[in-house]
């Protein structure tokens, strides 16, 4: 766990310095949670440990039956999730409905890196947000459109930066030089197409990139994280602690428990704010699933759904 942990942060602080690590971040934390696992047990055999036969909790139960079973779980608990997320939203928050999605990201067409990005300005969807990179020899200002909010303050980005913008700050905004100059024409592309943007620039609002988000969601952050929490973390908590108790009719018990509230800290590695422990309850979902399924198909399944299913609700919502 410990060692998962220190990774995944080296792999963030990585990110955040070198602005073409950026776009495989996703996919070393990916691949961190299957080959730790992998590298400790080969490690635990060479000392003479006794190997697991299915350490990552996928070869107990057939792929299609484990995500079947996933989505029936989906089907039933994310509409409760959807009715308490709006009760929080609109009494607790006092935020508005807006009846349709707002901008998360900028979509499909931003995804991606261009065939050659120098001297340029790039923009590219990082899923959180849309992300401006700036690969010019001179300093730009970022300037988003709605300059009366918090979030959208105009930004100082230096040559070789990487700036976040957050939903609000992305629909329509401006890149200037460091004087508030405006920059050559074509000095803004986007990353997926290479093709040069109008400046000032407007993100169309979409969920182009809902499906294809799904699809990384299940394959780069699900089932990663399921195979090592679900699959390798509560495999030796069982082997640790035995399981007398049921919950609706299957074993659960301490080696859930702890799993989950495993499951929350390494959330804590990246952005360390308390409310980001609240993932120890669908924690605890996953782990029933996963013995109930006999494998981590199941709840990589509802964990993907879940994601993508939360951010696509919070876009129904403003201040």
């Amino acid at each position: 766990m410990l060692l998962a942990a220190a990774a995944l942060w080296l792999i963030d602080r990585a990110a955040l310095a070198v602005a073409w690590l950026a776009p495989l971040a996703g996919l070393l934390s990916a691949v961190t949670f299957v080959a730790v696992p992998l590298l400790v047990l080969r490690s635990g055999v060479r000392r003479g440990l006794p190997a697991l036969a299915d350490p990552l909790g996928i070869d107990r139960a057939p792929l299609w039956r484990g995500l079947a079973q996933g989505v029936l779980v989906s089907l039933v608990v994310l509409p409760l999730f959807a009715l308490a997320l709006d009760v929080l939203q609109v009494r607790v928050l006092h935020h508005r409905r807006l009846g349709v999605a707002a901008l998360e990201s900028a979509g499909i067409a931003f995804q991606g890196r261009g065939a050659s990005a120098a001297d340029h300005i790039v923009l590219l969807d990082d899923r959180r947000g849309l992300a401006v990179e700036n690969h010019m020899r001179l300093a730009v200002l970022v300037q988003p459109a709605c300059s009366e909010q918090p979030l959208c303050a105009p930004r100082t980005l230096p040559p070789g930066g990487r700036l976040l913008l957050a939903p609000i700050a992305a629909r329509d905004l401006q890149v200037r030089d460091a004087r508030g100059q405006p920059l050559p024409d074509g000095a803004v592309m986007a990353a997926a197409t290479g093709e040069a943007l109008d400046n000032p620039i407007h993100a169309a609002p979409g969920l182009g990139w809902l499906l294809p988000w799904l699809f990384s969601q299940l394959i780069v952050v699900a089932l990663p994280e399921e195979m090592f929490f679900r699959g390798y973390v509560l495999g030796r908590l069982r082997a640790c602690f035995p399981v007398r108790r049921r919950l609706l009719g299957v074993p659960f018990g301490w080696p859930h428990i702890l799993s989950a509230a495993l499951f929350a800290l390494i959330h804590l590695v990246l952005v360390p704010a308390p409310q980001r422990l609240l993932v120890f309850f669908p924690g605890l979902l996953f782990a029933w699933l996963a013995e109930r399924s006999r494998g981590v198909f199941a709840p990589a399944a509802h964990h993907a759904l879940a994601n993508v299913c939360q951010t696509a609700l919070l876009l129904l919502y403003a201040p």
